[in-house]
């Protein structure tokens, strides 16, 4: 499907809102007679449907291709349209030209979303931001979830049983529960299963989590779905402080969006 936009990058700001990536391709050179002047862009979604158009035809086409492998492998690249022959044959459209398209995959920006404004989730943040990372901060204890505690940080002051039901959480987010005496992570962390983070983690000891992950079960909940939880949670560096620990949970983030 072939989408005609007015203002590209306002399309853009709109799918990145809602946590998609795409792949921005834009003719940056053009010798000869071709379908598009220098400055056309184009955006392919991971379906592989477009807004906006860089010429159409079989050209596009390859050009949609070679973006959806971008999404596999990220990064950006160079590509060269002979009008002549074509891409890779001699099946391209005879303008006697070419084109030259700059392709860059955009991410939309990851937040982490912490259950929890502890001693762990106050360094975790602080962790975060190094990392250019976006942070949610949500505690139904104001005196805790504050911006002068945690500057920079939206902070969602809720009742944890309802709390996470009003955050809008994409697979670019992620998820970390570290509940107050971990009163309510079993209930937070049923509520994050049914959303689409890429990253769920929950904070507790091997006989904790086991507990939790059996109530879930007996709840009919998916070992699929429970497969997604990292818990006990962080990259193991025998942490044992809050500051160890939300080191330790920061670099399995970082280790599971990487991947």
């Amino acid at each position: 499907m072939i989408d005609f936009y007015p203002d590209i990058f306002e399309e853009l700001v709109r799918l990145r809102r809602e946590g998609q990536s795409v792949v921005m391709a834009a003719v940056v050179a053009v010798s000869g007679s071709a379908p598009r002047r220098v400055g056309a862009r184009m955006l392919v979604l991971r379906d592989g449907s477009i807004r906006g158009t860089i010429g159409g035809g079989l050209r596009e086409a390859d050009v949609i291709q070679e973006a959806l492998k971008l999404f596999r492998k990220g990064g950006s690249r160079k590509l060269s349209l002979d009008f002549k022959a074509g891409l890779a044959g001699e099946d391209g459209p005879l303008c006697g030209g070419s084109m030259e398209v700059y392709m860059e995959r955009i991410d939309p920006p990851r937040r982490i979303v912490i259950a929890g404004a502890g001693h762990v989730g106050y360094f975790l943040h602080r962790f975060l931001q190094l990392l250019e990372l976006q942070t949610v901060i949500f505690d139904e204890r104001h005196e805790f979830a504050n911006a002068e505690r945690f500057p920079g940080a939206e902070c969602v002051v809720e009742p944890f049983p309802v709390g996470l039901q009003k955050i809008t959480i994409t697979p670019n987010d992620g998820v970390v529960i570290i509940t107050p005496e971990h009163k309510y992570d079993q209930v937070v962390l049923k509520q994050a299963l049914e959303t689409d983070a890429g990253y769920i983690g929950m904070i507790g000891s091997k006989k904790k989590v086991k507990t939790i992950f059996d109530n879930l079960r007996s709840e009919s909940v998916s070992e699929e779905q429970i497969k997604r939880v990292h818990s006990p949670i962080g990259l193991d560096i025998s942490a044992e402080t809050p500051a160890e620990i939300a080191l330790a949970i920061a670099a399995e983030i970082i280790s599971v969006f990487h991947h």
